[in-house]
């Protein structure tokens, strides 16, 4: 049993890959696995504002502290499980869950 768990820890810790992506409204991203059988995994997606103009500067800047509350499982739903996924960064996808100000989709996920 021992051997077995040393071998997955072994196997998750140089065989998986971790990412981050971050994509402005109206704007597409594919998240993909590059080592054979690998599945992507996602562990967040925040569709929404949470910084100021550090990330896709914009005009349109009401707040900076909104997401949408149905992000995370909506990426999860497109995306986990497959070797490669597409992504729009759009209120059509995400909702709008501030109008007015210019969005973000930023996606936290790992292969493996």
């Amino acid at each position: 049993m021992t051997s077995y768990l040393t071998c997955l820890i072994v196997f998750a810790l140089c065989c998986s890959a971790h990412g981050s992506s971050i994509i402005c409204e109206n704007s597409y991203m594919y998240l993909s696995c590059t080592f054979p059988g690998q599945v992507l995994h996602v562990h967040s997606g925040v569709y929404g504002r949470t910084q100021g103009a550090v990330i896709c500067p914009h005009p349109a800047m009401q707040t900076t502290s909104c997401t949408s509350t149905t992000s995370t499982a909506k990426v999860q739903s497109l995306c986990n499980g497959k070797k490669m996924c597409h992504l729009h960064a759009s209120n059509s996808v995400f909702g709008d869950p501030c109008g007015g100000t210019f969005k973000y989709l930023e996606v936290k996920y790992a292969c493996f």
